[in-house]
């Protein structure tokens, strides 16, 4: 992943330099534009949470919730990707061994 992000880096950099040296540098930001984009993005996000059902939604915030609350306590992210219905696997029987 580190890779991806640095051969993204050097390939802007590059392409910004190559731009400059040629005098076509970044032009002004049109703020209107950026702005629609962002209140465009924003509204489509929100439409997206309601149209989820209500137990989901509330799932959905609950693992955010603690989510947030790990990384504002510092502790590292789990690793872990299994799901409870992972560790019970049906062939190990109902009772598990």
């Amino acid at each position: 992943m580190t890779f991806l992000l640095r051969a993204a880096l050097v390939i802007g950099v590059l392409s910004y330099l190559a731009a400059a040296r040629q005098g076509a540098g970044p032009g002004p930001v049109d703020t209107a534009a950026l702005r629609s984009t962002v209140e465009m993005t924003t509204g489509s996000l929100a439409g997206l949470a309601a149209s989820l059902p209500p137990e989901t939604r509330t799932e959905a915030l609950r693992l955010g919730g603690e989510a947030v609350a790990r990384r504002l306590n510092g502790q590292p992210a789990s690793a872990d990707t299994l799901s409870a219905s992972d560790r019970a696997p049906a062939w190990r029987g109902a009772g598990g061994h």
